[in-house]
């Protein structure tokens, strides 16, 4: 008999989404993704608890933030309307209370430097480009890149 094995997410998942159902959350992803919904400084300081059927989202909050929340709500209800693609959520109803606390992502490890002939290349491949911005970031990209190459 050939036993067929299933990722354990997809496992994960069927159990997970009754939980999250139950909870009024129709997808995961908005307390999986709460950091990249609202930012990692809010995120820090709230946490979902429930979606009612009438568009509260019941946010529990620790601290003295909760103020603040009251008067960032638009943008809050406007971050979270991007996310879904519709506006999910009408208001936000606010509970005092802890958090569970999540140990904070490790830090990235700083790339080496490059030697002289992978810097030279770089700058060479972003000579042209105007924006400082983007400059900026594929340069960082660039490093990182060619910084792992060479470490392989």
């Amino acid at each position: 008999m050939k036993q067929h094995s299933r990722p354990l997410a997809s496992a994960l998942h069927k159990v997970t989404e009754k939980i999250y159902r139950k909870r009024g959350f129709a997808a995961a992803g908005v307390v999986s993704n709460w950091s990249a919904i609202v930012g990692q400084e809010l995120a820090q300081h709230t946490m979902p608890e429930r979606l009612d059927s009438n568009g509260t989202l019941r946010l529990r909050v620790d601290g003295p933030l909760a103020t603040e929340l009251q008067h960032r709500e638009p943008e809050i209800l406007e971050k979270i309307a991007t996310y879904f693609g519709y506006r999910a959520v009408q208001r936000l109803s606010l509970i005092h209370g802890p958090l569970e606390k999540k140990a904070p992502p490790p830090q990235p490890t700083p790339a080496a430097p490059l030697d002289s002939e992978s810097a030279k290349t770089l700058a060479g491949a972003l000579q042209g480009t105007r924006n400082e911005d983007v400059k900026g970031a594929l340069q960082r990209l660039g490093k990182a890149v060619l910084g792992q190459a060479r470490d392989s």
